[in-house]
């Protein structure tokens, strides 16, 4: 089976990528498959953000999207026009390949697949949860508006689109046959044997931005800190609201219990050091964090916001789940897992299992399936 995944960059920073890269790698080692990666922007100067197999074929289409972006507004918007180069490359490569399957993974080519003349299915990933703009667009109209021709005119085109969440799938496409979900697979390492945690360590992974919304956690925090006083709350991830976070820091009198600790390489050593794992984002596409952290087994608590936790914690087995934006829920339950170590301890180990239920063997079965019927039901038509 040829697949071709449309991206336009595997370098850099970034969860797509990677997601991309991990399962790209895997399908290609699936008997009879051939995999591209059709690439607009190489950035040659950039980290590959994940190996990438010597069974996938590269092809970079140059589109160069962000070449100018940089200089000005205005070149950021006239980039936006190589959009019909783009189709005109990619329908070439297209004919030249021609595959079984084309995947957006809901960059730059979302807008174009839907017009490729092309036998393939045609399948579009969403990578954020699907009403990501209702809280990203300060005019409400304009992202409910976009958010319509998205999902309601967009995927019109495409064969099947493919959610992260059965819980976004079940809110918001429930009656929708053309929508479906497979979860991200785990792109971390995992503990091999689960280790009991002697550190009194909490931790917090994320970019410093609103979305994380960081400073509920460190609100919840102060309702405790004089309780267990010999506890500590480690914040791991650097971004735009590092100044307004230590000022909350200093003004609840926690900079003794609590640190910003800034940028980290070794996200998987931070995990080791701590244990427990607070989740407390305003929204998610999947929350990788979450599985990333279980696999180094860690309980994690998490307020219930929308994508991700629910499908992932079984809320007192392996981890919590809390109301959304309720500090004091989630204070109590920082505070439960702090006193009983066995609980720690139990909940941690049940995190680690449950990981292996997002192992790349098994998401790669669940889109090889996909390929399968979806092909054969094309061909019954």
């Amino acid at each position: 089976m040829k697949i071709i995944y449309c991206i336009n960059s595997i370098r850099g920073l970034g969860g797509i990528q990677r997601v991309t890269l991990v399962k790209a790698n895997a399908l290609a080692e699936v008997a009879g498959n051939q995999v591209y990666l059709i690439v607009t922007d190489n950035w040659p100067y950039h980290k590959l953000i994940h190996e990438i197999s010597d069974k996938i074929t590269l092809i970079h289409l140059p589109i160069n999207y962000y070449a100018d972006d940089y200089k000005s507004k205005f070149q950021s918007l006239i980039s936006n026009v190589k959009i019909f180069k783009h189709w005109k490359l990619l329908q070439k490569t297209i004919n030249q390949i021609k595959p079984d399957v084309i995947i957006s993974v809901g960059q730059s080519e979302k807008y174009i697949l839907p017009f490729l003349h092309t036998k393939a299915i045609k399948i579009r990933e969403i990578h954020f949860n699907s009403n990501y703009r209702e809280f990203t667009y300060q005019t409400k109209w304009i992202g409910k508006l976009l958010q319509f021709l998205d999902f309601h005119i967009n995927t019109h085109g495409y064969d099947k689109v493919i959610l992260l969440t059965e819980e976004d799938k079940n809110v918001n496409f429930a009656h929708n046959k053309k929508f479906t979900a497979i979860h991200n697979p785990l792109t971390t390492g995992r503990l091999e044997h689960y280790e009991k945690r002697q550190n009194k360590n909490v931790i917090a992974v994320g970019r410093l931005s609103p979305q994380k919304n960081f400073t509920s956690l460190i609100r919840a925090w102060a309702l405790i800190a004089t309780q267990i006083p010999d506890w500590h709350l480690n914040i791991v991830g650097e971004g735009p609201e590092r100044e307004k976070l230590q000022n909350e820091i200093y003004q609840l009198h926690l900079k003794d219990s609590v640190t910003l600790k800034g940028f980290s390489s070794e996200v998987n050593k931070e995990l080791k050091e701590s244990s427990i794992s607070i989740i407390s984002s305003l929204y998610e596409g999947f929350a990788l964090v979450i599985l990333e952290a279980m696999a180094m087994g860690l309980p994690v608590i998490s307020y219930r916001f929308p994508y991700g936790p629910q499908d992932i914690i079984d809320h007192g087995k392996n981890g919590f789940l809390v109301p959304n934006q309720d500090e004091q829920a989630l204070a109590a339950r920082i505070l439960e897992l702090v006193q009983n170590e066995e609980l720690r301890n139990r909940m941690g180990q049940a995190a680690l299992k449950r990981t292996y239920d997002f192992d790349i063997s098994l998401i790669v079965q669940k889109w090889m399936t996909l390929f399968y019927n979806e092909t054969q039901q094309k061909r019954r038509k």
